[in-house]
């Protein structure tokens, strides 16, 4: 691909910004979180590498979330600075066609989003993890602890889910479970299911309370007030260490979770929602990027009249671009976070609710990116 002389300053200068931002925000937040959470670790006595830690680790966490924004405003900043000096336009008239001359924009918006896809499938989930287990092993000392919706299998393939699991580090034994499912299953055939309201848990022993089976082999229900059922399962704090957290899998991981859930008739509304959530996220890139270079370019007369009125140049049309930015990232994260509640909530499919937003914004993006004059 040619790349012409003025996009291929663009270009550097976009990717100079691009750098410069993202690390210097996602600095700043990770600051800023600390700063947030200091009061919550200093009962805790952390030492100063913990927080030197804590600091590096949620830089790549942030930088995720980052790259579609620090895209939309690096685009912005640089091609209404084009706007403003008239270089577009002296090559426009000059008899150069603007979408095609900056298509090499796209074909960065392109890697910029299979970059994000990648640091969003290994390197956030695996910075995630590592910041929960910092936290985890500074405050759990000698307390107890509770764990939701938790799903184990045993060896023998009966699958749990426990909506609450509450126990000691110090005694290592279970205390109560709430709102236990036990799903009994043989050669991928579901043949029962048991439904507790709470349950006093041993290694070797359950006593299940208020209990509900579900005979599926020979049809019938069965209410019982109190039942003994014999698990080989140990639950301890040790155990529950090495299990991830949602934030940490990747997209992957997602779906064998989802996969191992249906298996046994289940359904997680979040696990399908952030499935969708984390696929079209990597799609705002691109569209960022085809609106931070579109908007000034196919607003051309609006964008001229409001540089046109500043007194200070290019630092005022830094900050209207950047204000700008900020305006339709806001928007986009109200949107976006609007319908992953209406996705978690079964409002919507869990998985059409988070390409509703990414959907408008590329159409949006691509309308005005062909409203760019030739």
């Amino acid at each position: 691909m040619r790349i012409n002389i003025v996009c291929f300053s663009y270009l550097k200068d976009f990717l100079k910004i691009f750098i410069v931002l993202t690390i210097s925000l996602a600095s700043l937040l990770s600051i800023i979180g600390i700063v947030e959470k200091i009061d919550d670790f200093m009962p805790y006595k952390p030492s100063l590498l913990f927080f030197i830690e804590y600091f590096l680790y949620n830089i790549p966490r942030y930088v995720f979330y980052l790259i579609p924004f620090v895209t939309l405003i690096s685009s912005l900043f640089i091609f209404s600075i084009g706007i403003r000096t008239r270089e577009l336009l002296i090559l426009s008239v000059s008899g150069g066609r603007l979408r095609k001359i900056l298509k090499p924009f796209l074909f960065l918006g392109v890697i910029i989003s299979l970059f994000g896809f990648i640091f969003g499938e290994f390197i956030q989930p695996y910075v995630t993890k590592k910041i929960n287990v910092m936290i985890e092993t500074l405050t759990e000392k000698n307390k107890s602890r509770v764990q939701k919706d938790v799903y184990v299998r045993t060896k023998d393939g009966i699958v749990v889910k426990i909506g609450t699991l509450n126990f000691s580090e110090q005694s290592q034994n279970i205390k109560i479970a709430n709102n236990l499912k036990i799903f009994i299953i043989k050669d991928d055939i579901l043949l029962k299911r048991i439904d507790s309201e709470k349950a006093d848990i041993t290694n070797k022993e359950w006593l299940l309370k208020n209990v509900i089976v579900y005979d599926f082999i020979n049809g019938r229900v069965e209410k019982l007030p109190e039942m003994n059922y014999p698990m080989n399962l140990k639950l301890s704090v040790t155990a529950f260490k090495d299990i991830k957290k949602i934030e940490e899998f990747g997209i992957s991981e997602l779906l064998q979770k989802r996969r191992e859930l249906k298996k046994v008739g289940l359904s997680n509304p979040k696990i399908d929602t952030d499935i969708s959530g984390r696929l079209s996220y990597n799609f705002v890139t691109l569209f960022m990027m085809i609106l931070g270079l579109s908007l000034p370019l196919g607003a051309y007369e609006k964008f001229s009249s409001i540089f046109s009125k500043t007194k200070s140049g290019v630092q005022a049309s830094g900050l209207i671009t950047v204000s700008i930015g900020l305006l339709i990232t806001i928007v986009y994260w109200l949107f976006y976070s609007l319908f992953m509640f209406v996705g978690y909530s079964k409002i919507l499919p869990p998985f059409i609710a988070p390409w509703i937003t990414t959907v408008v914004f590329g159409l949006v993006s691509v309308k005005l990116y062909f409203s760019i004059k030739e």
